[in-house]
Parts: structure tokens; sequence; C-alpha cells
């Protein structure tokens, strides 16, 4: 499997490691065993997990042309530029030979770090940071500004050896992401930290252009990446094939047939057994439409598919996409977990910044009785500094869609869990899918791409990150404080 997978890589550097895997595992189901069997791939073989230009770069190299000669099955493998890994890390990133014999110095950790891990236990806050920064002192001496990826390689060692101490988990045992993102995270913060101000330790990347991507013209605006790849913690995101019986022109009819039933009764008719038949077996022709590249707007989506607007379908869609049930989780979790993170927080209450002390002193007045989820997201959305307007819309109870679309000043995007989640609120959504409904794939699709200065108060471009730390840190905190007490 690492084989193929460096053989792809040379074709296609810039393909992210999450779908580089999701790619190699195709290829695997379709019979190829090595980098030799490459040669018998067809484009019929891949094209839904890749855009067309990638498909044929692909073919193409495969086929003896001048893109990459080195796929030839006569060729040496190319050299292997990171270990195999389900935690994106970018494979621009260098790596060096000494990781692979990096030892973890643990003759070196206190005592109390030392008996935790032995009996398979969480260690302490305080005797976790020890270890890291014993860890990064031994890293040093061989690279004084270890790259991310080196401290992905050894974060990933250090949670094989000792998974119930430093895997990362929530409270139902569920792995979050890849599972030592946060280890990779506290790696290299403190690598950064002892390199603060010294020069000569930087590492220097090249910026890169549209030109060193190989797409020309730098005045022309880059292309959106094909939605169809992104599968983004969904395990069914485009199905392969229709139903039986099923073509594309029979699956237009039957989507014509809704839309008339729409023209005529609304979103009354989602209640209409005939349309629950019709909505079940158009799935794979309304991923179709969803995943086009250039996205549709939402707009677009509520004219070709509007029952997917009503709350029945949406649910039901979103099940079959994910293999959760939303409304059930969420509610569940919400009840189960609200009052606890109230707790939580009020345990600590001298801890934290005055806005969260405000809005919980007001959550935990007696007049809540059954409304501890609502009062919990409130806090939140304190603790992560975002604004509550970000998530909720107050209205009157009589307030009907057109009333609000009349009344009220709505956000472009809606106020809902989605893929790309809004920018405003983007934290707490993060917190919502990973904590309460249990989504958790390797990377985000929650954080902002740009963000105030602190420094000149300007817009700046974000540091592009694989999961969001304050979220992983809050989870990672919240889970050991109640397995502590």
């Amino acid at each position: 499997m690492d084989s193929i997978e460096k053989a792809l890589q040379t074709v296609l550097p810039q393909l992210d490691q999450v779908k580089l895997e999701t790619l190699v595992n195709e290829l695997l189901k379709v019979g190829v065993e090595g980098p030799g069997d490459l040669q018998f791939i067809q484009e019929d073989d891949i094209k839904h997990l890749l855009t067309p230009i990638q498909c044929r770069k692909i073919i193409h190299s495969l086929k003896g042309g001048p893109t990459n000669p080195q796929l030839s099955p006569s060729s040496p493998e190319p050299l292997s530029v990171a270990s195999s890994s389900t935690c994106p890390i970018s494979p621009i990133s260098p790596i060096s030979a000494w990781v692979n014999s990096f030892e973890v110095p643990w003759n070196k950790v206190r005592a109390t770090l030392r008996r935790a891990v032995d009996a398979g236990e969480r260690p302490a806050p305080d005797d976790r940071r020890h270890l890291i920064r014993v860890i990064v002192d031994a890293m040093r001496e061989h690279s004084l500004n270890p790259t991310r990826r080196e401290c992905m390689v050894v974060a990933k060692a250090i949670t094989e050896k000792y998974p119930n101490s430093f895997l990362d988990k929530n409270e139902e045992g569920e792995l979050i992401g890849c599972g030592y993102f946060s280890v990779i995270n506290q790696l290299k913060i403190r690598v950064e930290y002892v390199n603060r101000g010294n020069t000569l330790s930087r590492l220097r990347k090249h910026k890169r252009t549209q030109r060193d991507d190989g797409d020309g013209d730098d005045d022309q605006p880059a292309v959106a990446t094909c939605a169809r790849v992104d599968s983004y913690g969904c395990v069914r995101w485009q199905p392969e094939d229709y139903p039986d019986g099923e073509t594309s022109a029979s699956l237009e009819e039957k989507k014509l047939e809704m839309l008339d039933i729409f023209s005529q009764e609304g979103l009354k008719g989602a209640e209409r057994g005939r349309v629950e038949d019709l909505m079940a077996i158009t799935y794979a022709k309304q991923r179709e439409y969803i995943n086009a590249n250039p996205s549709p707007s939402i707009l677009d989506v509520g004219k070709e598919w509007p029952f997917l607007f009503s709350q029945k379908f949406l649910l039901s869609h979103f099940t079959t996409l994910t293999n959760v049930e939303l409304y059930t989780r969420l509610n569940e979790d919400l009840d189960k977990k609200g009052k606890r993170i109230l707790d939580f927080f009020s345990s600590q209450i001298t801890k934290w910044r005055k806005e969260v002390r405000a809005v919980l002193k007001e959550a935990l007045k007696k007049d809540r009785e059954g409304t501890d989820g609502l009062a919990a997201m409130l806090v939140m959305l304190a603790h992560f500094k975002e604004q509550e307007e970000s998530l909720f819309l107050l209205a009157d109870v009589t307030t009907t869609p057109a009333d609000a679309e009349a009344q009220l000043s709505l956000p472009i995007t809606p106020r809902i869990i989605m893929l790309e989640y809004q920018v405003e609120a983007s934290t707490t959504l993060e917190f919502v899918q990973r904590f309460l409904v249990r989504i958790n794939p390797d990377s985000s699709k929650c954080t902002a791409k740009e963000q105030i200065s602190k420094m000149t108060g300007r817009v700046v471009k974000r540091k592009t990150t694989y999961m969001n730390p304050s979220v992983l840190s809050f989870i990672r905190d919240f889970t050991e404080f109640y397995l502590l007490d």
C-alpha cells in the first residue's frame, strides 16, 4: 500500500493525505496490488474521486507520457517522503532520516508520568507538558527546528506505544480525527516557543504561486477545487452506481415528477409516500448535483431539489450521507451533556473570562428548567469568543418563514450545521460536530481562511490547520475532568 501511495504522490504531489489514502483504498478494491498494476487502471476506476485533469495526469503518466516517467513499472520506486498516516499533513513538508530511528527518552520523564502510562491512564496535564518539553529537547539534538511532519512521526509513535494515555478520544471512547493531532500540536508549539527570536533555526519556505502549481497565468483567479473528492466525514459522498434498473435519464424523470408535485403542493408534498420513495431512489442524483464543480448555490439546490429543504428529507439525506441519525443524536447529547458542560464551567468559574462568567451566571438561573442544552451552547459561544447572532436569530414564536425574510436581516449562510461552516461560528459548530454529533474526520471544514491580525488590525490569511485546537483542547479537558473526578 505504501509503494502505491508513493507512486501516486509523484504524479499528484499536491493531493492531500486524506484524498490520497481514499484513492489508494479504492485502487486496492479494484485489484491493484502494487505499483506495477497501476498501468492497468482506467479513468472510470477513479473519476468519482478526482477531477478530470487529475485522472488524465495519472493515466497519461502510467502510459509512459512525459508527466512523470518514474511511474513506469520497470523504474525504481520513488523515495519515501512520509510515513503512512491518516492525519493530513502537507506532502511537501520535509522529513529527515533521524526521525525514523528517534526514540522518546522515557528514562528522563517524571515517575508520576511513568506510573500513569504503565497503568494505561491519562497523565496529569502538568506531566503531559513535562513530557512534551523532554521530547522536544531530545528532538532538537537532531534538528533545531523539527518540521510539523517530523513532529507527526514522533506523535504517532507515542500514541501507538501508549494509546490509552495519549490518543485523542471523546467520552464514548471514539477517536477524534487521526487520534494524535493534539500531540502534534503540542510538540510543534513547543518547538516554535523554544525557537522564538532565534532566526538561525527558522525554516524558510518558498512562497507558492499559481505558476508553481503549473497552471500558468498569475493574473487568473484560482480555480475552485472539485467538490467531488472531498468526502469529509461521509460514508456515501458520491455513490458509484445508480439503483438497480435505473439510469441517469430515469432518475431525471423522477426528479421532474417531484418538481411537479412541489409546484402543486409545496413542502406539504413531503408527506406523500410517493415523494419519500422518489427521494430515496434519487439520492445518487442529488449527490451528483450537490457535488458538481462549480458548486451550486443554496438557492439553486432549492430550485432543483426543493424537498431537500423539508426537515424530514434534509435529515434523511444527512443520515444516508454520514450514517448518523442527526436529530436523535444531537438532541440526546444536548440533554445528556448540556448540564455537565454547565457544571464543568461553574466548578472552575474563576478560571474563565468575564464574558463567559456573565453568560454562565445567566444560564444558571433557577428558572432555566429544561434549557440546559441551549444554555450550554451559549456558554460555548462565549468561551470560543463567537457572537450569539452567528448561530441564533431571535424572533416571535408566531413568525413565519415569509415574515422572517421580510423583517429580519438574514445572513447569506443558513444557521444550520452544514459542510462549510459560517466563519462567525466556525469553532462552536465544529464543537457541535465533534462533541455532540460525534462526526470526527481527520481534518476540518470549519476553519476560517482569514482572520484579523492582533498586531495590525488588518485582515490577513489564516494559518492552515487540520483541526481546531481550541475544540480539541476543550474536549480533552472536559473528558479528563470527569475521568479524574
